[in-house]
């Protein structure tokens, strides 16, 4: 008789792949948990739940790096919103002391993004939980934006996105990583 398969019960192997996956959800959850208002406006036209789930699964599947049991998050391929906007083009980000100033491209393209789209800038870190973004409202025109960091992030380093929102506040870019600071 040929052999065409064979069921040896549960492998060693298999349990170690789900305390992988499991040990990769915890990693992405703690570290997006702190930008779930971010996330749930970012993420479309979904609930707040389906929305951090699709980020969770992004975050899983592309920013969770390294072998098990040293998983990282590797924060350029964390996406923070997702959509069809154009992302502030050229940006750069500088911070001295307590004050980031980004400046980026005004241009637009009038397919995929407005003069008056909104800019926001994202000042995160996920040692201690807490993230920020502007209060003042800056339009894509302006090219530039600064964000006077809180009491918690002053000496701390920070990691830096930035996206921007059309002008009904419905559509987004995708989130551009811009360095920790």
């Amino acid at each position: 008789m040929l052999l065409i398969s064979e069921q040896n019960g549960r492998k060693k192997e298999d349990l170690n792949g789900k305390l992988v996956s499991q040990t990769r959800l915890t990693i992405a959850v703690r570290y997006l948990s702190p930008l779930r208002k971010i996330i749930a406006m970012g993420y479309g036209k979904h609930n707040k739940r389906s929305a951090f789930n699709m980020a969770v699964a992004d975050a899983m599947r592309y920013a969770i790096e390294g072998m098990y049991p040293d998983l990282t998050v590797n924060p350029q391929k964390v996406r923070l919103t997702r959509g069809g906007v154009l992302h502030p083009l050229n940006p750069a980000a500088v911070r001295i002391g307590d004050k980031l100033t980004v400046t980026f491209d005004p241009g637009f393209d009038k397919l995929y993004g407005f003069g008056d789209d909104e800019v926001i800038l994202c000042a995160y870190n996920p040692d201690v939980g807490v993230a920020g973004i502007n209060e003042e409202r800056c339009r894509r025109q302006d090219g530039a934006l600064e964000l006077q960091l809180p009491v918690q992030l002053a000496d701390a380093a920070v990691t830096v996105y930035l996206f921007a929102r059309d002008r009904s506040g419905k559509r987004f870019s995708n989130s551009v990583f811009l360095g920790v600071l």
